[in-house]
């Protein structure tokens, strides 16, 4: 799935426009720690946070995320907007708080597989 169609899905403002909403997701990291997103999230993730720092965008460029989406309809300040347009990040912001958005990306993802344990992590490549 695209972050295009994931924004879609959530509700989300797309904040930085163009070609780079349609790159696939093969992963989701939710957190506000750096040192987790540092350690855990990779190539093609989308990052879930309640952060708003211009260290984000650099942190999610580093581990090449794709996305970065933001929490609560939260206005970021124009830096980290251009920040992240810079950086190629799609950045997103969603309506909702982290336990709502966390569950609504997992049955987008998952959808009528997330009914077993086995699903605990999606990840497509696995």
């Amino acid at each position: 799935m695209t972050l295009g169609e994931l924004a879609s899905r959530l509700g989300a403002r797309i904040l930085t426009p163009g070609p780079q909403a349609e790159r696939a997701i093969e992963g989701v990291y939710a957190g506000d720690r750096m040192s987790d997103l540092l350690n855990h999230a990779s190539a093609a993730t989308l990052v879930v946070t309640n952060l708003v720092t211009p260290q984000l965008i650099r942190a999610t460029a580093l581990v090449d995320g794709a996305g970065l989406c933001l929490l609560n309809g939260v206005d970021p300040d124009s830096e980290l907007v251009e920040a992240a347009a810079a950086s190629g990040i799609v950045l997103m912001v969603s309506p909702f708080a982290m336990f709502e958005t966390c569950g609504r990306l997992y049955a987008a993802l998952c959808g009528e597989h997330a009914a077993g344990p086995q699903t605990a992590l999606w990840n497509p490549k696995k």
